[in-house]
């Protein structure tokens, strides 16, 4: 019997018919912005490769991680195979040698970046994996950091394998982790937690057996935190920026969360659910944002978006600055590499566009030109602007069944 896999033969609503239209026109009127580079499935996640700056590794729908040659796209991909379900998170190791990859077949595995081979299989999670971190801050003591949908985070030895220790103080999925760059130490990392709900966590994890203490969670956000990063211009410490399904990035600055761990610390906090963490800016979107990063400068704040926008804010006054438009599909994870920005799609591509000042000042000239008018419910990103209903659990439930739906490779 013959299976037909052309979407003309199957149901579909007005809406998607409508949705399927507009990326078909978006994709033609488009399809040289950000300098395209096309694989075979949706991407997933992105990570720079830390030894080549002119390479990245995408983790992949069709079940596989991949290495691309971003300046030179005539060069063999090297894929990374193993994985019986698509890959949906990545992590390196200091020199870059070994690649971590999170699934939705459970597992995570450890590949070597130059031969391809598995070195390590690492099976705990009893859902999807959604998040890594690799740190090996604690000399000896290298740790990998998984979150799960299974509402775990787990800690492990890269090494070996072993499973040193599992935490559970999410009440759903967890699908974001960031290491604290300036408040980590030789003797103790720590960690910073987000879940499909609002909640954000911070843990000490200690070099004395590598155990973990959850030592204080801020709840600022409305629905899931989909990304935490610690970004800062050159020189300065990092402040911890969020990218929410409530359509809002945050900041909250260092010496907020120092403060608000120390109440904590000392019995003067709130308890479960400190809100003594407020952000100092908030950056509004008319769809779920899913990252958010900063250039070297300090001087952009951009933030990917599931509405296939990239925007680039100024970071000194939260203005809305420039929309750069070529994805047709959801954005789903940001990098800045050098000057330029790298983002990635369900559209199946990755595009590299330049945060050169003067770059940026023609993008934003040669957009004016082209459009009318610039939407006002979008114009500036105002703070304290009125929320939205969220609808984290349908979108999740869609982006399942679309992701489980592609073809392997």
């Amino acid at each position: 019997m013959s299976v037909s896999n052309d979407p003309r033969n199957f149901f579909q609503s007005d809406q998607s018919l409508e949705k399927a239209q507009r990326q078909a026109r978006k994709k033609r009127e488009l399809k040289d912005k950000g300098q395209p580079i096309v694989v075979p499935t949706k991407i997933l996640a992105l990570q720079p490769d830390t030894s080549s700056p002119a390479h990245v590794f995408i983790a992949e729908a069709g079940n596989v991680a991949r290495r691309v040659n971003i300046q030179n796209t005539k060069e063999t991909h090297r894929i990374y195979r193993g994985h019986t379900a698509p890959v949906t998170s990545l992590a390196l190791n200091t020199d870059a040698s070994v690649l971590y990859t999170g699934s939705w077949d459970k597992t995570i595995r450890a590949f070597s970046t130059s031969d391809k081979t598995v070195l390590q299989t690492f099976a705990g999670h009893s859902d999807f994996v959604k998040a890594l971190v690799y740190t090996d801050l604690i000399p000896g003591k290298p740790l990998l950091i998984s979150g799960g949908a299974d509402a775990a985070i787990i800690v492990w030895n890269p090494a070996t394998g072993e499973k040193l220790q599992t935490l559970k103080s999410h009440p759903r999925g967890v699908q974001a982790l960031a290491i604290d760059p300036v408040e980590s130490t030789r003797e103790a990392v720590v960690l910073y937690s987000a879940g499909s709900t609002r909640e954000i966590k911070k843990w000490v994890i200690k070099a004395d057996g590598c155990r973990a203490t959850e030592v204080c969670e801020i709840v600022q956000h409305e629905t899931g935190v989909n990304s935490l990063r610690f970004l800062s211009a050159d020189g300065e410490e990092a402040d911890l920026w969020t990218a929410s399904s409530d359509m809002t990035v945050k900041r909250f600055e260092r010496a907020t969360l120092a403060a608000a761990t120390a109440l904590e610390e000392e019995g003067k906090g709130k308890g479960n659910g400190v809100r003594t963490v407020d952000p100092d800016t908030e950056l509004w979107h008319t769809d779920f944002v899913n990252d958010v990063v900063m250039d070297a400068t300090g001087r952009w704040v951009i933030t990917a978006c599931s509405d296939e926008e990239i925007r680039v804010w100024d970071a000194a006054s939260s203005k809305l600055y420039h929309k750069f438009s070529g994805h047709y599909d959801v954005v789903t994870a940001l990098a800045v590499v050098g000057t330029e920005l790298i983002s990635v799609s369900l559209d199946a591509t990755i595009r590299k566009w330049s945060l050169k000042p003067a770059d940026v000042k023609t993008a934003v000239e040669a957009a004016r030109g082209t459009e009318a008018g610039v939407d006002e419910e979008e114009e500036g990103g105002a703070i304290g602007r009125s929320r939205s209903n969220s609808m984290l659990t349908a979108e999740e439930e869609q982006e399942l069944a679309e992701l489980m739906a592609e073809e392997d490779e």
